[in-house]
Order: C-alpha cells, then structure tokens, then sequence
C-alpha cells in the first residue's frame, strides 16, 4: 500500500470512493510524479508540486494551484472553487475530462517555466531546542531514517506556529510520532517504501 493509498483508507468508503477515482486518474495522467505526503495531503511532485488533493467531510478538494483554476474559470463555474482548490462533492461523478485538462494544462505550465528539482522548498535549518528534544527523547536515529521531505516538513510546521504553546505541542507530536515509528503528521506512513 502506498503512502497516499494508507492516506486515503482512512476515510469513509464514500470518500474513498471519490479520492481513489481521483488518484487512479492521477496517476494515469502523470507517471513519471513522484507520489508523496505534503503538508499532510497526497501530492503529486516533479521538480515541485504539481497538484495536490484532499479527502474533507462533503468533498476532495483538488489543488492544482492558482492559475489553472483561473485558467478554467468558466468550465468550473458549477463547482465551488478557492483561489487554489476545487471542491469536488462526494455525491458528484469524478469530472475526469475536467480534472485532465487541468493537469495538463498545470503540467504544461510547469515545462514552460523549465522547473528544476533544485527549485524545491528551502531545507529547513533544525533549532537547537528540537535537536535537544529529539536527543532527550532518544529519537534522533527515528528522525534521520525518514526521507527529507518528512523532516522538513515537520521542522517547517514547528516554526511556522506563531505560539511557544503551539511549537512545544508540535514538537511533542513529532516526537511522539518518531517513537511510534508507523506515523507521520498523524497518517498511517510505513518506512519499507522509503528505504535505499
């Protein structure tokens, strides 16, 4: 099972449902992506995101960013839509043709602009308060066994809370989820996908 496939089970079989239409299309329509978790949603990755998705109560919301959905404004006109999602109700077909479009307009987007896999996220720098916490808690081999992305990802939403209240439940979270060893920003994650 994959990271996005122990994501997706989850959820209710009506959520299912629609997420997994969502992904097999997905995956179809971009085969050489690289599938990951990020910011705690299935991600579909070259170089940078190229969409995300999202399994909510009502819908799965689909991020293909800013630009398509303005790009599309019209044919999307029936859906509810953010600047950078599309909401696509549970009890509505997948609009495969759509979501196509889409993709391959964003995947278009991404080889005119040349994007280059060093043009990722910045690596997040650990603070001295994690590093003690992680040594303390006997967690450090736990935290250097898990890909890069994870680390980032768990140093960045660390710092991105605004309250030390906020940091030191993060931060005890992370920890906690090391020491289990099965879990990832509270999702079921397993390290035999991620092994060299």
């Amino acid at each position: 099972m994959t990271e996005i496939e122990m994501y997706i089970h989850q959820f209710s079989e009506s959520q299912q449902q629609l997420a997994n239409a969502l992904y097999g299309l997905l995956r179809e329509l971009l085969p050489e992506a690289e599938e990951r978790i990020n910011y705690a949603m299935p991600t579909f990755w070259q170089g940078k995101a190229i969409v995300y998705f999202g399994i909510s109560k009502h819908h799965v919301g689909f991020y293909p960013t800013a630009e398509p959905i303005a790009h599309f404004a019209a044919e999307l006109s029936s859906y509810q839509t953010t600047k950078g999602a599309i909401h696509l109700s549970l009890d509505q077909p997948l609009p495969k043709e759509l979501i196509t479009k889409i993709v391959r307009y964003r995947l278009a987007h991404l080889n005119d602009r040349a994007v280059s896999p060093r043009q990722s996220r910045p690596r997040q720098v650990m603070p001295e308060e994690v590093f003690e916490a992680l040594k303390q808690a006997d967690v450090m081999t736990a935290y250097e066994a898990r890909p890069p992305y994870q680390r980032n990802d768990y140093l960045s939403w660390i710092k991105r809370a605004k309250r030390p209240a906020t940091q030191a439940k993060r931060l005890a979270q992370m920890v906690a989820e090391l020491q289990q060893g099965d879990t990832y920003m509270k999702m079921a994650w397993s390290p035999k996908k991620h092994r060299s």
